[in-house]
């Protein structure tokens, strides 16, 4: 099986939003999960001042399903392909789409690898995603190795 990754940045079409933010975040990350779980992807959403930014995994025909999803939400405005390619792993191989505000600001001051996502969110590059995608990957690598030692 073929493993791809997928990740893009889109500006948030405010006037398209039928309730507010943290309702519209949890509505959609239900709605997210309960499709990647069918659809075998994981993954990760981050959102940022105007912006999203969100890495997909899995197969490709169902990575790239998700992202043809993405294009017709009328929430997303001005998507933009970061990453596109086939890869080895995942980095959220038991996520099925990890979520994490960064508007505070608080995150991205103790971790310099977030600072980007702040500072320029419409001209992330490649390199800054895989960054600060690896951040969080790492992060929850070392609270499952925790779970297992503890076997919670």
């Amino acid at each position: 099986m073929e493993l791809y990754r997928a990740c893009y940045r889109s500006k948030i079409k405010w006037d398209n939003m039928r309730l507010p933010l943290p309702d519209e975040i949890d509505r959609t990350l239900l709605r997210i999960r309960r499709i990647n779980r069918k659809a075998g992807v994981t993954g990760a959403l981050l959102l940022v001042d105007q912006h999203v930014i969100q890495v997909l995994e899995g197969q490709t025909g169902q990575v790239l399903d998700t992202v043809y999803c993405v294009m017709n939400d009328p929430r997303m405005n001005d998507i933009e392909g970061i990453i596109h390619e086939p890869v080895d792993f995942r980095l959220f191989p038991n996520s099925l789409m990890f979520f994490r505000d960064l508007t505070d600001g608080i995150a991205a001051s103790n971790h310099p690898v977030l600072r980007p996502l702040l500072d320029h969110p419409g001209d992330v590059t490649r390199d800054e995603a895989y960054l600060a995608f690896s951040h969080f990957a790492t992060e929850l690598q070392a609270g499952r190795l925790t779970n297992d030692m503890l076997m919670i």
